[in-house]
């Protein structure tokens, strides 16, 4: 099934609007609304031969966090869904997350903006391998599919040429959505963003 990236971000979008066309300041809600609608995108793109097979070969699991050491933009709405889902963690998680989130803020500020994604710097969310709020996280995160392990720990590394072999189909699906969800915050009247995650978490965990 062919479906293209502008199809996505459409439908991210309207479903998006849905909800705060219903209740204005319902941002978690909407960024609830538009992974369900790059979930739903996914799965039909998944019905194409070539796309199952990358998906059934991907080389993600519980437990990899290679990719999870990069600075992650995120929209307003996406804020909002971390930071209830953060919240929502049980009290020792959350003080972890906090200690972590201290850890990766006070390391950021040693270094211009331009080297943030090369210093690796692993995510707050992180947690023995594992994301501490998994079902909730934001789209940029469920954008990233990897073909391969082995690359992944290369790229993390910081060997030279080292890339993260993305999913391509799985990339455009929940990319595309993000931008749709941007244009419904900005069609409402709410600034998109974006706004890094760890400064998401500083916001959501003050203190």
């Amino acid at each position: 099934m062919t479906v293209s990236a502008a199809d996505i971000e459409t439908a991210a979008r309207d479903a998006a609007l849905a909800v705060l066309a219903a209740a204005p300041y319902a941002l978690a809600g909407a960024a609830r609304a538009a992974i369900a609608e790059a979930d739903r995108q996914m799965a039909a793109l998944a019905t194409a031969p070539e796309v199952a097979e990358a998906v059934a070969g991907a080389a993600c699991r519980a437990g990899c966090g290679w990719c999870c050491h990069q600075v992650v933009g995120i929209t307003a709405a996406e804020e909002d869904l971390v930071a209830e889902a953060v919240r929502a963690l049980p009290g020792d998680a959350r003080r972890r997350v906090r200690t972590r989130q201290n850890a990766a803020e006070a390391r950021l500020r040693t270094l211009p903006v331009e080297r943030w994604q090369a210093a690796r710097v692993p995510c707050p969310l992180l947690d023995d391998g594992r994301c501490a709020i998994h079902p909730d996280r934001p789209l940029p995160c469920r954008a990233v599919l990897s073909a391969d392990e082995a690359a992944c720990r290369a790229w993390h590394a910081g060997e030279d040429g080292a890339r993260i072999p993305l999913v391509a189909a799985q990339r455009r699906a929940y990319s595309a959505a993000q931008a749709g969800l941007a244009q419904a915050l900005a069609a409402t009247g709410i600034p998109p963003g974006p706004v890094s995650l760890t400064e998401a978490l500083s916001l959501a965990l003050p203190g």
